[in-house]
């Protein structure tokens, strides 16, 4: 049962890694320094259809809503076992669909802060 239990566990911390695992790419911040997470830009990020509308009512979940409350909350250097896979697998990713999706991010990002000053 023990092993058993390891690869369940392994299995889904995969599965919610790879459905999930990018959204530190839409953490930002607002000019309180409050972390914020672009829930639209989240869900448009995903190219599959079938995984897209997955999202769209996992996202409307208890389980997804806590999950990125606890992160918006959460101190930048504090990672569990979820943010180091996360970013093991981000890492993963072909280099420049990588930059690709920071640079837009990035540029997001500034314009959310230019709106928030406004």
């Amino acid at each position: 049962p023990g092993c058993l239990n390891s690869v369940v566990s392994e299995t889904f911390v995969r599965f919610f890694v790879e459905i999930v695992g990018h959204y530190s790419l839409y953490m930002t911040s607002n000019e309180k320094d409050e972390r914020l997470f672009l829930w639209e830009a989240f869900r448009k990020s995903i190219t599959s259809k079938s995984v897209r509308r997955f999202l769209e009512v996992f996202m409307e979940t208890q389980m997804f809503g806590g999950f990125i409350q606890d992160r918006e909350l959460r101190k930048l250097g504090v990672k569990g076992l979820f943010e180091v896979r996360a970013q093991d697998y981000l890492e993963s990713l072909p280099g420049s669909e990588q930059r690709g999706m920071n640079r837009f991010l990035r540029g997001l990002g500034s314009k959310m802060k230019f709106l928030h000053k406004k």
